[in-house]
């Protein structure tokens, strides 16, 4: 409850600040020598990938609504190598903010401390430094999700659609090796199962389909007694969808996943996704341009973690989020 109020005040608070913008007419979030505030928001995914289209759309507007500059940076496929490469163009361009996601924390490291030296405010978006405070990139704040926490409600709504039965054997679809918040979700739902006893796998996919739909064929193949597919995110799942379609597997196996799409909207009301779970992307990306701007006009920013999710989305509540989802707000 506390972290839906902390969220539910900053909206509040960033709501005031736009009407402060519009009611003033002329007034512009600039700096003093008249220039528009310049951000960077760097992410380890492209618009291409459902999910980072509506981060950016959040971004965008807000940049629209605060009269400032966004670019938005994402590699067309995951590379950590791409996204420090990112991150680099961006603190060369001087911005007077940083969006990033710390997916690899020791990667970004040298990047963001260099950055942060020099003056630029970075704010960690989607996954966070979860390194000791020692080590921790010093940003301002976070926004996103608890990606351990995603697991383990994940692993909690699993067990509760198999009643008073347990499921044999979990497998989990990784469709970005490398990514921290995604090994954080695998973690968690890897906890859930094992103190029940139940065997759980990961298995490497990549951001490719076709190659997650391969990879996830030939495990089930391998292990028939599998009764669980848990994707983490829409490259996972959408594949997955297509190869449950094919192979007669609805019934047998269940499957569930991450994030928000309209076709996995479509597959929780036909009882084809059991569950997904939530981190309203939408938030990530305009947040963090709120903050921003408060930080440089007025010193303002909150501090710690400013939690968008988890939260669980079936058919008992997906009508609710269906509309927007459709309207890429979610």
């Amino acid at each position: 409850m506390k972290k839906f109020i902390t969220i539910a005040l900053i909206v509040s608070l960033l709501v005031f600040q736009s009407f402060g913008l519009f009611a003033a007419g002329k007034q512009e979030t600039v700096k003093p020598s008249g220039e528009k505030l310049k951000f960077y928001v760097v992410t380890h995914g492209g618009p291409a990938d459902p999910f980072w289209g509506v981060v950016m759309r959040g971004a965008q507007d807000a940049g629209k609504m605060f009269n400032c500059d966004v670019t938005y940076l994402g590699p067309e496929k995951f590379s950590i190598q791409k996204l420090v490469d990112m991150v680099e163009t961006a603190i060369a361009a001087k911005p007077d903010g940083l969006v990033v996601t710390i997916t690899d924390a020791k990667a970004l490291d040298r990047p963001l401390k260099d950055a942060i030296k020099k003056g630029i405010p970075v704010v960690a978006i989607n996954v966070p430094d979860t390194r000791s405070f020692k080590e921790k990139i010093p940003y301002l704040c976070y926004v996103g999700a608890d990606d351990y926490k995603v697991g383990i409600e994940a692993g909690k709504r699993m067990l509760k659609a198999f009643g008073s039965s347990k499921p044999k054997r979990a497998v989990i679809l990784i469709h970005e090796v490398g990514h921290s918040g995604l090994e954080a979700r695998a973690k968690g739902f890897t906890e859930i199962f094992q103190a029940q006893g139940i065997p759980v796998e990961k298995l490497a996919g990549s951001p490719n389909a076709s190659e997650n739909y391969q990879v996830l064929d030939a495990y089930l193949t391998k292990h028939p007694d599998t009764d669980v597919v848990f994707t983490v995110g829409p490259l996972g799942a959408h594949p997955a969808l297509k190869l449950f379609e094919e192979k007669n597997l609805f019934g047998k196996v269940k499957l569930a996943a991450v994030d928000l799409t309209t076709t996995i909207i479509k597959a929780i009301e036909e009882g084809k996704i059991e569950f997904t779970v939530e981190q309203q992307q939408y938030l990530q990306g305009y947040l963090p341009i709120g903050f921003l701007v408060l930080y440089n006009k007025y010193g303002l920013i909150p501090h710690g973690d400013v939690l968008t999710g988890p939260s669980i989305v079936d058919k008992s509540n997906v009508k609710v989020v269906e509309e927007m989802v459709k309207k890429k707000y979610r």
